[in-house]
């Protein structure tokens, strides 16, 4: 049986959740607009010697860090020589 659904006072009707989701979604996505432009910011300032990948990778998720390692490991790809 599934568990009953336990709305607060603040999201008793379609349209107040609606307005809760509506916000919600809004901050996710500023956040994940500051998130990138921060990372972008990183990686020019990477390219420009000032700080390392290590810097960059405290700031991103597991998955990327596991992708930026491979990177690194990988080494610069020189045309195919």
């Amino acid at each position: 049986m599934p568990a009953p659904l336990n709305f607060g006072p603040a999201e008793q009707t379609r349209e107040q959740r609606q307005e809760i989701a509506d916000r919600a979604l809004a901050i996710t996505l500023a956040e994940e607009q500051h998130a990138k432009d921060e990372l972008l910011t990183l990686y020019h300032r990477y390219i420009e010697g000032e700080v390392d990948l290590y810097t960059i990778s405290v700031r991103v998720g597991v998955q990327t860090r596991q992708r930026l390692q491979q990177l690194v490991d990988a080494g610069p790809d020189l045309g195919g020589q």
